[in-house]
């Protein structure tokens, strides 16, 4: 008797501390799940690749020259791609990418706004237009894990779209909008990293899950424990 009273009491106090987080977690999973991926990830405003190979008539430099009249030391190899519809080197040299014109030798990099702007504006196929092109220097939760700095091209589109321009390889390395910024906020709420918002072993999650465990199992015990009084009123009756 002492013991299911305990139980009892445990179970509500319990309940109650952890039963918002609960509610949290059911919202988090139900608005993760209903918002569309292609929209969180603005991949339906991505303009389709097209297919294209390098231009004939050309001749281009070799990449390891490249890298020494560049100056790069400790050279670790290059890759040619096309990049605004030009050959284009992306160097690596020392831990780092750099990007050189594959015919003059020249470097391109970092990109200046003009190149990000035009990089965002081929990647984008939203009705928007450019708003706003800024480097970001500082680190935001929305554009996380990536190496700074980043051009950020901003379009006044309804979604607030932000495409991110990496100024040293000239690729486009994120994509945000409200969509996703929601999506995210949602995210920190079901893992309960409400720092880094990427951690979803951290203690307070896992603390939590298992008072939530608990909750599950001692509530099934006090069902238990209740229906076998019940059975027995019923034959004492």
């Amino acid at each position: 008797m002492k013991l299911s009273r305990l139980m009892l009491s445990t179970h509500q106090g319990l309940g109650l501390l952890i039963g918002i987080q609960v509610f949290l977690w059911i919202s988090g999973g139900f608005v993760m799940s209903v918002l569309p991926l292609e929209k969180v990830r603005g991949e339906d405003w991505i303009t389709e690749p097209v297919a294209a190979s390098m231009p004939t008539g050309q001749s281009l430099r070799a990449p390891d020259v490249v890298a020494v009249d560049l100056g790069l030391a400790d050279f670790d190899g290059a890759e040619l791609r096309l990049w605004l519809d030009q050959p284009v080197y992306q160097l690596s040299a020392a831990g780092e990418d750099h990007l050189a014109d594959a015919v003059t030798g020249q470097k391109l990099s970092p990109l200046t706004a003009g190149n990000a702007r035009e990089v965002a504006q081929r990647d984008y196929a939203g009705p928007g237009t450019v708003a706003e092109v800024a480097l970001l220097e500082e680190g935001l939760l929305e554009i996380r894990g990536r190496d700074l700095p980043l051009w950020r091209v901003g379009f006044d589109d309804s979604r607030h779209t932000t495409i991110y321009v990496s100024p040293q390889t000239g690729e486009v390395v994120g994509r945000r909008n409200t969509i996703w910024r929601v999506y995210d906020f949602f995210w920190m709420l079901h893992i309960m990293d409400y720092s880094a918002r990427d951690n979803f072993n951290n203690p307070l999650l896992v603390t939590c899950a298992v008072v939530a465990w608990f909750l599950a199992t001692s509530g099934i015990w006090l069902v238990v424990i209740w229906l076998k009084r019940k059975s027995r009123r019923k034959k004492t009756a």
